[in-house]
């Protein structure tokens, strides 16, 4: 018999991520760690494969997380093509070949950057301050 004191869930985060990143295991860890924490996730292996999700969508993303260097298409020029469609975007970048943004133009300067191999503790933390903050993370 179940007891009527069971706690009642938590609250599922509200909105959905698109995370965007040509390496298979790093989508997979991602989406597990991210899925424990409440958050539904939508992959993408390319930023094509991104455009197609969100042009589907019947909400759009609330955060992305976006790989910095893929191939065809990388993850800044995607961005700003979403920035400009979805003006209140929240970004995340990881990138295993780039560790320090300051060189980056001016218009990406303030997104966050987390290294590859990701730290599932920050990528959480980052995740959770997207998700509380107002607006994009720009």
């Amino acid at each position: 018999m179940l007891s009527s004191t069971t706690p009642a869930a938590e609250a599922k985060p509200a909105g959905w991520i698109l995370l965007v990143d040509d390496e298979s295991p790093i989508r997979q860890l991602v989406e597990i760690v991210l899925n424990t924490q409440g958050y539904e996730i939508k992959l993408a292996d390319s930023a094509q494969a991104a455009l197609a999700i969100i042009n589907t969508a019947t909400v759009p993303p609330t955060l992305l997380i976006c790989d910095v260097v893929m191939p065809k298409t990388d993850g800044l020029a995607l961005t700003r093509q979403l920035l400009a469609r979805l003006p209140g975007l929240k970004v995340i970048f990881i990138s295993g070949k780039i560790d320090d943004s300051a060189w980056w133009p001016a218009d990406m300067s303030g997104i966050r950057l987390l290294a590859k191999p990701l730290n599932n503790d920050e990528l959480i933390l980052a995740v959770n301050e997207a998700f509380a903050g107002p607006g994009a993370m720009t």
